[in-house]
């Protein structure tokens, strides 16, 4: 049986950037072999044949071990190797693309129990997981006594879907076995968990800081209605007296079910002197309208 050091040659091997099997060229291979034990080092620095990332592998052979597959011709020998990749590499999962828009918090977590599931930490990696949703709810001022309540509240806000909370439930269920059982995860449910968990990320951050600026979005909170007030103003002339719809135009439906709230604490905060781009005007009907509507004068 010839010790076969794959030298000059390409091998299949997961590419640390293409998240998957590649041929990648062996750039440099160092061998180390044992004296009294028939075992074979290999050291590797390899180089992917598709997007030319650099990455190091590990090989060790157990020559020891070996036994024949077919008993019978003695040809065809099995071989144990160990194999090891350097960065660790998850194959099949993708890098979240904007992953330094999440928040400190999160991202760290995220990040620790990702590093968990390739190094087959299968027991950090289950409570991880679970964490990143408690991290979640930390950064979002999520209450409740608990997570189960806090997912509860995270679909009740509006922030995710029924659907999802009840994937975040099943991540709930598999860390707290995790930490309460010292129960070992199934490296499959860890990566199904794991996808679930990069769906909730984009959802909740890196598509909207995406969309922010980009795509008209719903204004939500106040500030926002403010920023969006303060551009539009510019538009009108000094001592126009005109309501809402007017001054933001086609922008009035990105108010969609919150200008009646942000119209009183616009009101509120003129009044006490807080904002002082507009007055408030009459109460009227205009160009047309069926109803009568707050106007305000633009100083």
């Amino acid at each position: 049986m010839a010790r076969s050091k794959n030298q000059n040659k390409d091998i299949y091997s997961p590419c640390v950037s293409c998240d998957r099997k590649t041929y990648h060229e062996i750039l440099h291979a160092d061998v180390q072999s044992e004296s009294e034990y028939q075992m074979d080092t290999i050291n590797e620095m390899l180089k992917c044949r598709g997007c030319h990332a650099i990455s190091f592998r590990r090989v060790v052979r157990d020559y020891e071990g070996a036994y024949p597959i077919d008993e019978r011709s003695g040809v065809e020998w099995y071989l144990p190797e160990e194999i090891t990749n350097y960065p660790s590499i998850l194959e099949g999962h993708k890098e979240l693309e904007g992953l330094w828009e999440l928040p400190e918090i999160v991202r760290d977590i995220y990040t620790q129990s990702v590093h968990a599931i390739k190094d087959k930490s299968n027991i950090l990696a289950g409570i991880g997981l679970r964490t990143t949703i408690e991290a979640i709810c930390v950064d979002k001022n999520i209450g409740g006594r608990n997570l189960e309540k806090q997912i509860d509240s995270l679909a009740k806000g509006g922030l995710i879907s029924q659907k999802d909370a009840e994937r975040l439930h099943a991540i709930r269920f598999l860390g707290n076995d995790a930490a309460h059982d010292i129960k070992s995860v199934d490296a499959n449910n860890l990566l199904i968990a794991l996808r679930i968990i990069d769906h909730l990320l984009v959802n909740i951050y890196i598509l909207d800081n995406d969309a922010d600026g980009r795509l008209d979005t719903i204004v939500k909170t106040f500030e926002q209605f403010e920023d969006l007030l303060n551009n539009n103003i510019p538009h009108l002339v000094s001592g126009d007296e005109v309501p809402l719809a007017k001054i933001f135009g086609r922008d009035v439906r990105r108010i969609h079910g919150y200008l009646q709230a942000h119209e009183a604490e616009l009101k509120c905060r003129i009044l006490n002197g807080t904002y002082a781009k507009l007055s408030v005007g009459k109460v009227d009907k205009y160009a047309g309208s069926n109803h009568q509507l707050q106007h305000f004068i633009v100083l």
